[in-house]
């Protein structure tokens, strides 16, 4: 008796494509302590070259990825409707972009200053504890989503943990000023995925609409 695998080439390189991000992603707080000790680089520096290197690797991917071929396009692809839908929808694809870059920026640009002021542990755990609490916080204010008990109770317990890492320290390794840099960080990420998520939602009805 054999199993057959559900998993294709196509998620096999998802799964790969999530954990380059992960690490890439994971390993920013530890690399920017090494930089702020080996350089005088700062935080909104440390951001403008991380996303400079990003962008090299980004254009290098997609000078080498294998064109699709002209008539793997289907005919409903070119058709007059979608076009006209892609191009009123063009503006509001850009400025969703700027909208996005720049919230990546604070996100990514507090979050280094935090590292450089509060340590890289704390600077970590205050930023990912409280992204979640606002998140929710905000899609409860924004798009009328109820919380649920469960989710009352998991935004309960985030508040108390980051209470009790802020108030709790007696090493002085928790800084004010740091963890004001991570909250910041914090709503930076937090303003950013619920901006994509009401983009997406938006998109969804302007192609209802037109359809």
């Amino acid at each position: 008796m054999s199993i057959q695998s559900d998993q294709t080439p196509a998620t096999g390189r998802s799964l790969l494509f999530l954990v380059i991000a992960g690490t890439a992603w994971g390993t920013a707080g530890a690399a920017a302590s090494l930089l702020y000790l080996a350089s005088d680089l700062g935080p909104l520096a440390l951001s403008f070259w991380r996303c400079a290197g990003g962008l090299a690797v980004l254009l290098a991917v997609l000078a080498v990825r294998r064109r699709p071929r002209g008539g793997a396009v289907g005919a409903a692809a070119v058709r007059a409707g979608a076009v006209r839908v892609g191009a009123v929808r063009a503006w509001a694809s850009v400025g969703s972009l700027i909208g996005t870059g720049l919230l990546f920026t604070l996100f990514q640009s507090a979050y280094f200053a935090a590292v450089r002021e509060t340590g890289l542990a704390v600077a970590t755990v205050v930023t990912l504890g409280s992204g979640p609490v606002l998140i929710a916080l905000g899609a409860r204010y924004w798009m009328g989503e109820r919380l649920g008990r469960g989710g009352i109770l998991a935004v309960g317990g985030a508040l108390a943990g980051l209470a009790v890492l802020v108030l709790g320290s007696g090493g002085g390794e928790v800084r004010p000023l740091g963890v004001g840099w991570a909250l910041l960080s914090a709503s930076g990420y937090g303003a950013m995925t619920q901006g994509r998520v009401v983009s997406v939602f938006a998109g969804h009805a302007s192609l209802l609409k037109d359809f």
